[in-house]
């Protein structure tokens, strides 16, 4: 069933509610099903949490209904590094952790009982599930929010197994007769609350597929909802009558022009564009320093798919690396860029014709990693900065967990680069670079983060390794200064290389 899964990826996508009593694994489940399906996520809970937080703040009683509501306008949910809807701001600040204590969880469910405010979160999540190809989950999803759904999925487990599973949650002793029983008291309580409560009951929907993960692995439970989506989306496929366009007026039609540019091709080969563009930017950066390059070029994959990683200290990277890497693979490198950018008529076209594709960060990052994998699933190379942003002062950054899962989906090598001191002629901050000196560009011998993580790792675990032996590598190709918060990871992969060290005898060439 995966197959159909990958085969449907980039279609139009169905709007999935998914529900379940406290402690199921909606959240954390339904994200990771999105996460492999390349739909959004988003947890409505996070909503009613946001809000009794921030009632408990101003102290403001669940009877106070007229002051819950005005609430609203201050609770916004924002995407993380995986295009979850999953950050909880209020005032714009960031309180996903507060939301999440057990203060909160007391009083949620009294809270969230509210009719008007129940009405007055509605339209938002309604709007939210709009552009489809989302998993939305909540307690009430089937059955009010998104009645016409086009799939319904109750996840169910027994009130003990939910109860053993929050308790680890929260770092508590699941066998603990103390921890547990008190864990097991509350569950029973909001679950009551949740069932019998006059307005959204809790209730699976008439049509939901119920599925029960009782002593289920994460993994497993994972799986089985991934596998419900694929069957749906390959009925879809095949033509069977689908509710996921009822009522979406604009919001449909928004989406298949999204879907349409998903779906366009992906050239591979060097064009005589690409080419010019690669020899008047070496051209350019060489008025103003000296380029050398280092290492084994000769290394890199010249035939299917290839993630290129590479630190980003200054605007001056993209350049320095497409425009000495370019003609040396002679092999197009696919970079992401904003959407912003095609708005100028000759560098959108320029763009458009010389390999970057256009990404809408308002829709976060699950969007642009779905163009990734497509540009990696089809056999092509693709340039990507794992911090995510250009380093303030040259040193590498925390970096995200994408490049990574990358490659562990896909199995594509990973060719750490490292582009040494050129925050020094182009600093942050800077509209010009600084003429003179020297950036040094250094690529290290291709990866297989696939081999990285120990079998039975999970998900998180295996990107955390993943991405820091990345991160390593890139590291020990860098100046000390440099290296930052991963500079004991360089130091790690340098006493464990028996080859030459990255300083050393490599291949080079100044220009």
């Amino acid at each position: 069933m995966a197959s159909s899964s990958r085969r449907n990826r980039d279609d139009g996508g169905l709007i999935v509610a998914l529900d379940g009593p406290g402690s199921s694994g909606k959240s954390s489940v339904g994200a990771a099903a999105a996460l492999e399906l390349g739909y959004r996520f988003v947890d409505t809970g996070l909503l009613y949490r946001a809000v009794t937080w921030l009632a408990i703040r101003r102290a403001i009683a669940a009877e106070e209904v007229a002051g819950l509501v005005e609430l609203v306008a201050e609770v916004e949910l924002a995407p993380d590094d995986q295009g979850r809807l999953a950050r909880v701001l209020v005032d714009g600040s960031d309180v996903t952790e507060e939301v999440h204590s057990e203060e909160v969880d007391a009083r949620v469910s009294a809270v969230s009982r509210v009719a008007e405010l129940r009405a007055a979160l509605l339209e938002r999540q309604r709007a939210m599930a709009a552009a489809g190809r989302i998993i939305v989950a909540g307690r009430d999803i089937g059955t009010v929010v998104l009645p016409d759904a086009s799939l319904k999925i109750y996840l169910d487990a027994s009130v003990e197994e939910r109860a053993r599973r929050r308790a680890v949650e929260r770092g508590l002793d699941p066998d603990g007769p103390e921890e547990a029983a008190a864990v097991l008291v509350e569950l029973r309580r909001r679950d009551e609350l949740d069932r019998t409560r006059p307005v959204a009951p809790l209730r699976p929907a008439a049509d939901a597929r119920i599925l029960v993960t009782d002593r289920n692995a994460f993994e497993d439970t994972v799986a089985m909802v991934v596998e419900t989506i694929g069957e749906a989306e390959a009925a879809d496929a095949a033509g069977r009558p689908s509710r996921r366009d009822a009522g979406r007026g604009v919001g449909g039609a928004e989406r298949r022009g999204r879907d349409r540019l998903a779906e366009a091709p992906i050239e591979g080969g060097l064009t005589p564009l690409i080419r010019i563009v690669a020899w008047g930017a070496r051209l350019i950066a060489s008025a103003v320093t000296r380029v050398r390059v280092e290492g084994d070029l000769g290394a890199i994959p010249r035939v299917g798919p290839v993630i290129l990683a590479a630190n980003h200290a200054s605007n001056a990277d993209p350049v320095i690396v497409g425009a000495w890497l370019t003609p040396r693979l002679g092999r197009r490198i696919h970079w992401l860029g904003k959407k912003e950018l095609f708005d100028w008529p000759i560098v959108g076209w320029m763009a458009r014709h010389g390999g970057v594709h256009p990404v809408d960060r308002s829709t976060a990052d699950l969007e642009a990693f779905r163009l990734a994998r497509r540009i990696l699933d089809e056999g092509h190379v693709l340039m990507v900065f794992p911090e995510g942003t250009r380093s303030p002062d040259g040193a590498l950054q925390e970096a995200k967990d994408g490049a990574a899962m990358l490659a562990l989906r896909t199995g594509a090598p990973v060719v750490p680069i490292a582009v040494a001191d050129s925050d020094r002629r182009w600093p942050k901050g800077h509209l010009l670079p600084r003429p003179g000196g020297r950036v040094t560009m250094r690529v290290g011998e291709p990866l297989l983060l696939t081999d990285v993580p120990p079998e039975g790792a999970d998900r998180k675990a295996a990107k955390g390794m993943a991405t820091r032996r990345l991160m390593g590598a890139i590291a020990a190709l860098l100046p000390d200064r440099q290296r930052g918060v991963y500079a004991t990871d360089a130091v790690d992969r340098l006493h464990a290389e028996t080859a030459t060290p990255p300083h050393g005898d490599r291949r080079a060439t100044g220009v």
